[in-house]
């Protein structure tokens, strides 16, 4: 049996029965021992399942083989498909795992083909456990989803990456899907990268790069004309930082830090236990790293790792250098720290009631502060007082202070235009998907997209 569903005309295709009870229990009999945490590359609130990535092409031809002659699968996807994902995901869902509300990543296999449907297989079913349904929303924002699917050993479905929609909690027992991607032929549309866009660095009033999940770091003049691309990362690029005129610093979910120039030559590397998320150089030249796994590097200009402190709980996205030995971050366990690197001592300034994602400092001891429910912080450390506003609906990505204003942007696609006392806000930029960082050249506002678009505005 299978139906299909609409939620604002993008698809939704259930399938019965798509692979017997046999099947399921050959692919799952070699991999039931072999799960791992997917923690080291989200963070716990987001998603916290385990998971096998596997590379199978044999396993993607069957499947899709099998899947080109199903009615419902040719009557309702138009696009040319050209076959599934070979890199196949395997996941179990334990008690209190869940994955949190998200679009799924398009995947860009070649030049000419792309990722435009989730393929998520149910290897069994919810007599197995409990929660853990596939719950559909019409935005990021909506408490109450507009579908719900209870998990059916074999059964497939077939949804379009835009769809926002999260795996529910599981309460009992254990869940397990397998999870790839259908293929498309590359459709006609403009984008500056394949995929999400991290991190927009300024080189000058002129020229300025970019990065992100497509492992490129390209390079821009202000009419957004593209003047080199440079590849040197095997997965997305976090964070870039310039080290002198000519040479550069990033991070990577690779894993590795590494220092470049524009001709794309390496200078130096080093592969980190964990992803690092932002990246900060001082006077001395030493560059501070902070992670996942809530550690402070520092780190000589040869990439060597010169101490290492342990100032978090959680993840470390906010980094700014106060001075020569002291740091400011703040994490998704909720706190901003400073940290004395010299003496390797770190306290507690500030408790938030959420997550905190991003942060900028100014003189006159002021810090202000993103938050994940789109509260903007101002934070005066000498007397400890909080001035609060709602500026975005979601996670705040990225804060710059700009003559007397502060501008912010976030996962409500929005960049917010501040005053610095905090009192009144207006809107700057609005963009049809997350707005992930800001740079301003010549008076205009550069906004990095979750979609690939760098979007720009005269501010």
């Amino acid at each position: 049996m299978s139906k299909s569903t609409a939620i604002q005309n993008l698809r939704i295709i259930e399938i019965d029965n798509f692979i017997s009870d046999e099947e399921i229990q050959t692919i799952l009999q070699s991999r039931i021992e072999n799960f791992e945490s997917a923690i080291g590359h989200y963070p716990k609130y987001y998603r916290n399942n385990d998971r096998i990535v596997e590379d199978n092409p044999l396993l993607s031809s069957m499947l899709f083989n099998r899947l080109k002659d199903i009615t419902a699968f040719k009557k309702e996807i138009k696009d040319k498909v050209i076959g599934i994902n070979e890199r196949i995901r395997f996941c179990k869902y334990q008690k209190d795992q869940l994955f949190s509300k998200h679009q799924d990543g398009t995947y860009y296999p070649s030049s000419t083909s792309e990722s435009k449907f989730t393929f998520l297989l149910y290897l069994n079913g919810a007599e197995c456990f409990e929660g853990g349904y596939t719950e559909f929303y019409t935005s990021k924002i909506d408490e109450h989803p507009i579908k719900t699917i209870i998990p059916k050993k074999g059964k497939l479905i077939i949804f379009d990456h835009k769809i926002w929609h999260k795996g529910a909690l599981v309460t009992q027992g254990n869940k397990y899907i397998l999870r790839s991607d259908i293929i498309i032929e590359k459709q006609n549309k403009t984008t500056h990268h394949d995929g999400y866009i991290w991190n927009l660095l300024k080189l000058n009033e002129d020229r300025f790069l970019s990065c992100g999940r497509d492992t490129k770091i390209k390079l821009w003049n202000t009419d957004l004309e593209l003047l080199n691309t440079i590849s040197i990362h095997s997965k997305s690029i976090l964070k870039m930082i310039c080290f002198n005129e000519s040479e550069f610093i990033s991070c990577s979910r690779d894993f590795t830090i590494k220092r470049w120039d524009l001709s794309g030559k390496i200078i130096s590397v080093i592969l980190f236990d964990e992803m690092i998320l932002n990246i900060k150089i001082d006077i001395n030249k030493n560059i501070i790293a902070v992670g996942t796994s809530g550690k402070l590097y520092v780190l000589n200009s040869d990439l060597n790792i010169l101490k290492t402190i342990k100032i978090h709980e959680g993840w470390i996205w906010g980094l700014s250098i106060k001075s020569d030995n002291t740091i400011i971050t703040c994490s998704e366990d909720n706190t901003v720290n400073e940290t004395n690197i010299r003496l390797g001592v770190t306290k507690c300034i500030y408790t938030h009631d959420q997550p905190l994602f991003c942060l900028s400092t100014l003189i006159n001891n002021i810090i202000y502060i993103g938050s994940k429910n789109g509260i903007l912080l101002k934070f005066f450390m000498n007397t400890k007082k909080i001035n609060k506003i709602k500026v975005h609906n979601d996670i705040i990505r990225s804060i710059i202070c700009h003559n007397e204003r502060i501008i912010t942007c976030g996962e409500d696609n929005k960049v917010i235009l501040t005053d610095k006392k905090l009192y009144k806000t207006e809107e700057m930029l609005n963009s049809d998907n997350f707005i992930q960082d800001i740079a301003i050249l010549k008076n205009r506002i550069y906004g990095a997209g979750y979609n690939g678009v760098i979007t720009t505005k005269k501010i």
